[in-house]
């Protein structure tokens, strides 16, 4: 305080904790800058002392108090954490300062060790931790184990990353050296297990450390197997994970058949099964900071605002090809760990179904799809009440009841999963595992969580097959299927249908190479992204198949999902076009005069039925092709198909479908029924991103519809339309119809990959009723829920191709906002900036229309959707005035209830110009809140902007709308508010000067001035100049602002004085002027005007009239 007082500097600010990486921004805990706070207070101590000298002040201070003793140890831990070339000094002081036996040093270690920026911990002090745990354990403290467990959370599933690889070793490295001392813990020695077997799977490219995992945790199992089997039933599968990998082949093979080897309590697998996984070992597998953000969407967010932290979680932590296998992981602790209170569940708070089917939307892998449908119904296959919970199957069973109604096959699809499992996954124990599926299924009715499976049962959209499943599932909840007649019997049934290989488990081991390491087994084909198509017709039932594909095209399990809760198509999904109001989702009819008309597209046929490959190839149109369609299907059929082989054989396809008359719905059906059996859409994301890096197109892996459109190009690029490209593009329509992703495949291969947009226009020329906007908005709603990383890349350049069906699209707004983040929006307000992209447009109503749909949106969509807005309607006087016109005096707007849509309008308004077409609805929506004071508090924090930014536009604008609006009242009413309400940041002059512009002005007459000087004058005499006249005022406002009072007599001799100055200026002057105009009036008998009726224009004047009164 006295340096300050002397005026030396301020004291420097403390020292920052060196135990994380930190930016600038970033804030420390509290208990980090207690440890520098201590450390440097032990430096001060210890400095100048000698090792004798030192000994006896840090043993004197110790015994002193424990707050002492504490402090001693927080600093001499930060030391050997932060000085490593100190290290071996500082924990020889901690052996001599300790006082309860490292209890406190323990502690700290534990925060540490805890810490959601665990990831963030400096390399050098990762090591000395590592180290001080080795020491401690030599000296036996007590809590070393409670510390290390808490680092095996921290080990990280699905990182390949430095940092975590670097913490993996340091954690096998310890384990080793330690290995005694571990095995004196049983539920470390469990944990590590469960860590080790579930990271290996992502160390397949580090074989030393794989190698060393796997080394440790197999001789963990067959040493320690008794304490590993509390990991229950979780241990089997993920064993089953790593069971082909070489260390683990011959313990999985001990385990199914030789169990009384590993230990004699050990009856055999089933006793792993039938054993319920403590949360303890399901939460190992989170990190401390994905469980908090966990917690915080699944306790706190509404179902109708969760995706946006969705999408923030997984690319933050699901964004890499490693990181997959996190996702059963993540499912488990949702499954398993997180089980909401009764309040959650009486709250509007996001279920946990509703969660775990926005998170499966992201998985793209058919290995994690299969994965992840394990591990979603895991507990059902042994489920007991007696032991297990209901909490565990609420969320599979809620996903099967809630998704039948408009997504029957996703039901299907899960059905015929656990129905194929109970027979597949152990065939030994498969009556078991049935009986414990149907007992899960009859606990769940009987505890209320869905009233019955009947009407699943009993579903129109529910197949014969699949009620078969549910009776062999569920025998004591429905009634056997009744037998079809045998002429309804399905085509389907003369030929077994294919199995799943990524389902398959061979009996002799029960690994189902699903759930294999991807590397040592064949990674399965993708599958099939489902197009979802406008609802304007009966879409047709989808057939599943009697195995269960691993498909994991769940968007319209999402949709649904939103629908449930009101949010159609508002987060996670394009927007689909309904028959009953003849739009596509992106504008409907506004103003009589102003109607947006976007035209639903609609196919020149009728959508095809779904039927076989083989009845598809028996139509007689196809009969030209002889042999060579029979042969393209058996080469795709095949289990190792060559791709680029097909690619050619597609060519010859094309070639003589376009120059034939060959039906173009069979060879619809042949090639849709090929997509939804075989083949699946290649990563256009991953291929863009080879392209951009230049990899030529030999490097790129592309599916059989790349091959089509490549085809389709040759003929679709030609300037006339003939008749070979005009079946080529009807085919390219019919595909889209039948289901399979062609149009923003097409729009992508017609814009990016060949920069020849116009096929894409001739392509949308071909349906019967549509444009090119409606067009658009199907293609990009979709890439941009399949690909959102590639949609915002090729935005521009969409654009650039179509640049007048994107302004006033609300369609394509709605896809622009719906997953965008922040330096998204940089990159797309730059484009705006730049003129090479346009969202908005010049029509007022479209604008309006966009507004209005984005009102009900969640508070990050609606704050980015502003910054675009104002990115490019800001400054223009004329949007501006449209826009605040609609949300002020048709919406009513209220800031509390949309605080995004207030702030981005007040954002616009001050960063415009006021005119006349900004104030009246200002001034009319402030007049129709008299009651609140939200209307005048936002007018008048508008009106006050601009009085610092645009101040003699404001003063001139107020004059002109005054004199239209005083009859009414309203501007003098909302100004008096205004000027009362924000009287604190106006000062005097800036009160005065709004009043004065206030004033009316009414027309000023020309009149003849009498001679008061008695100096014969001419008819036309001299006028005041402006210069005269504004020196004449600003003395006036002076002596207001300097509380000089104008008395009536200096009033009166102004006029005379400008008179006289008038009339001597007329003696020498021989040339005419104007007449002079004052503000008085003039007398009807044409008298001159007296000095008294000219005050009477200061006195309209407030301010005026009171000095004059008070003089």
């Amino acid at each position: 305080m006295a340096e300050i007082q002397s005026g030396g500097t301020h004291s420097p600010l403390p020292p920052q904790p060196q135990l994380f990486q930190l930016e600038p921004i970033d804030v420390a805990e509290p208990w980090q800058h207690e440890l520098v706070e201590c450390f440097i207070s032990f430096s001060t101590l210890s400095a100048g002392k000698s090792q004798t000298e030192l000994h006896e002040t840090l043993q004197q201070k110790a015994s002193e108090s424990m707050h002492s003793h504490g402090e001693l140890v927080n600093a001499l831990v930060y030391g050997i954490l932060t000085v490593p070339a100190e290290g071996n000094t500082y924990l020889r002081h901690l052996n001599i300062v300790s006082r309860d036996g490292f209890a406190h040093a323990i502690s700290r270690l534990k925060l540490l060790a805890t810490a959601h920026r665990f990831a963030r911990v400096r390399p050098e002090v990762r090591s000395q931790l590592f180290w001080l745990l080795s020491e401690l354990v030599k000296v036996s403290a007590h809590g070393v184990d409670q510390v290390v467990l808490a680092l095996t959370r921290q080990v990280r599933s699905g990182d390949v990353t430095q940092g975590n690889v670097k913490l993996c070793w340091l954690m096998v490295r310890f384990a080793r050296a330690n290995y005694a001392w571990l095995s004196t813990f049983p539920v470390l020695v469990a944990t590590t297990v469960y860590m080790l077997g579930r990271v290996a799977l992502d160390h397949s490219r580090i074989p030393d450390l794989r190698a060393a995992e796997c080394e440790l945790a197999v001789q963990l199992l067959r040493e320690r197997f008794h304490e590993c089997c509390m990991i229950g039933r979780d241990l089997v599968r993920m064993l089953q994970d790593v069971a082909r990998i070489p260390e683990f082949h011959d313990l999985w093979q001990d385990i199914l058949q030789q169990p009384q080897s590993l230990s004699p309590l050990f009856a055999g697998i089933e006793q792993l099964l039938r054993t319920p996984t403590p949360p303890m070992f399901l939460a190992n597998r989170i990190t401390y900071e994905m469980e908090t953000r966990l917690r915080f969407i699944l306790e706190n967010l509404p179902a109708t605002s969760y995706s946006r932290n969705l999408m923030w979680f997984v690319q933050r932590y699901l964004s890499t090809p490693e990181s997959e296998s996190l996702f059963s992981d993540l499912i488990r602790y949702i499954i398993g760990v997180f089980h909401p209170s009764n309040a959650v569940l009486a709250s509007n708070v996001v279920p946990r179904y509703v969660f775990l089917g926005g998170l499966l939307r992201f998985i793209r892998s058919p290995v994690v799809a299969a994965n992840a449908k394990l591990a979603l119904f895991y507990d059902w296959l042994f489920y007991d009440p007696k032991s297990d919970t209901i909490m565990n199957i609420e969320p599979g069973v809620l996903i099967i009841a809630q998704s039948v109604d408009k997504y029957a096959f996703m039901t299907a699809s899960f059905i015929e999963f656990l129905a194929y499992e109970s027979d597949a996954y152990s065939p030994e124990l498969a009556p078991a595992i049935r009986g414990s599926i149907g007992l899960a299924m009859q606990d769940a009715v009987e505890k209320g969580v869905i009233p019955s499976i009947m009407p699943i049962y009993e579903h129109p959209r529910i197949e014969v097959d699949i009620r078969q499943n549910l009776y062999h599932l569920f025998p004591q909840l429905v009634p056997p299927v009744p037998e079809p007649a045998p002429s309804e019997a399905s085509a389907d049934d003369a030929e077994p249908a294919k199995e799943d290989d990524s389902l398959l488990i061979d009996p002799t081991d029960m690994l189902p190479p699903a759930a294999v390491d991807s590397e040592s087994a064949p990674e399965p084909p993708k599958p099939a992204v489902e197009l979802p198509l406008p609802i304007a017709a009966p879409q047709p039932i989808r057939t599943v198949s009697a195995t269960p594909k691993m498909s994991i095209a769940l968007d319209p399990v999402s949709r649904m999902f939103q629908e449930e809760f009101g949010i159609v198509d508002t987060e996670l999904a394009p927007e689909i076009p309904t028959d009953a109001d003849n739009t596509n989702g992106i504008s409907d009819t506004t103003a009589k005069g102003s109607a947006l008309e976007d035209v639903v597209l609609v196919a020149s046929a009728e959508p095809l039925p779904e039927i076989s490959v083989e009845q598809a190839l028996e139509d007689t149109s196809l009969w030209l092709f002889g042999s060579t369609l029979q042969t393209f299907v058996d080469n795709v059929a095949a289990s190792e198909p060559n791709v680029k082989q097909i690619g050619r054989s597609v060519k010859e396809i094309v070639d003589m479908f376009a120059q034939s008359e060959a039906s173009i719905s069979a060879i619809t059906r042949v090639l849709a029924s090929i997509f939804s059996d075989s083949l699946d859409m290649e990563d256009i994301e991953t291929n863009a991103e080879l392209a951009a890096a230049g990899e030529s197109d030999d490097g790129l892996e592309h599916d059989l519809l790349y091959y089509i459109l490549a085809a389709a190009a040759d003929y679709a690029h030609t300037a006339d339309m003939t008749n070979s490209t005009r079946r080529v593009l009807q085919l390219l329509v019919q595909l889209t119809e039948a289901k399979v992703d062609v149009g923003f495949c097409w729009l992508l291969y017609s814009v990016v990959n060949t920069g020849k947009p116009a096929q894409y226009a001739r392509y949308v020329e071909q349906y019967a009723e549509g444009t090119l906007q409606a067009a658009l908005v199907r293609d990009l709603g979709m890439l941009q829920e399949q690909f959102p990383g590639l949609f915002y890349a090729v935005l521009p350049q969409i654009y650039a191709a179509f640049p007048d069906a994107f302004p006033g699209c609300r369609g394509i707004v709605k896809s622009v906002v719906a997953l965008i983040d922040q330096p998204q929006v940089y990159r797309l307000s730059a484009l705006i900036a730049r003129g090479q992209l346009q969202l908005f447009g010049h029509r007022q109503a479209a604008i309006t229309a966009i507004i209005g749909m984005t009102l009900e949106s969640d508070a990050f969509e609606q704050v980015c959707f502003w910054q675009l807005l104002n990115a490019e309607v800001g400054g223009d006087e004329v949007r501006v005035a449209g826009i605040a016109h609609y949300l002020l005096l048709e919406k009513k707007l209220d800031p509390a209830s949309n605080s995004e849509a207030a702030t981005g309008l007040l954002t616009l308004l001050k960063a415009t110009s006021p005119t006349p077409s900004m104030l009246n609805p200002l001034f009319m929506y402030a007049a129709a809140t008299e009651d609140s004071d939200a209307g005048v508090d936002f007018s008048g924090n508008v009106l006050t902007a601009w009085l610092r930014t645009s101040k003699a536009a404001l003063l001139n604008v107020l004059s002109e709308v005054a004199p239209s609006a005083l009859s009414t009242g309203v501007v003098k009413s909302v100004v008096s508010r205004w000027l009362e309400r924000y009287s604190q940041q106006l000062d005097e002059k800036d009160r005065y000067e709004i009043q004065q512009a206030l004033v009316p002005k009414p027309a000023t007459p020309v009149i003849e001035v009498p001679d008061l000087s008695g100096v014969e004058r001419s008819s036309e005499h001299r006028p005041v100049t402006r210069s005269q006249k504004a020196k004449e005022d600003n003395e006036r406002k002076r002596r207001i602002s300097n509380s000089q009072p104008i008395s009536r007599q200096q009033s009166r001799q102004e006029i005379p004085k400008r008179h006289k100055h008038n009339s001597a200026n007329s003696e020498g002057s021989d040339s005419s002027s104007d007449v002079p105009m004052t503000r008085g009036r003039r007398r009807r008998n044409g008298q001159s005007l007296t000095a008294g009726d000219d005050n009477q224009s200061y006195q309209s004047s407030p301010i005026l009239s009171s000095a004059s009164s008070s003089d």
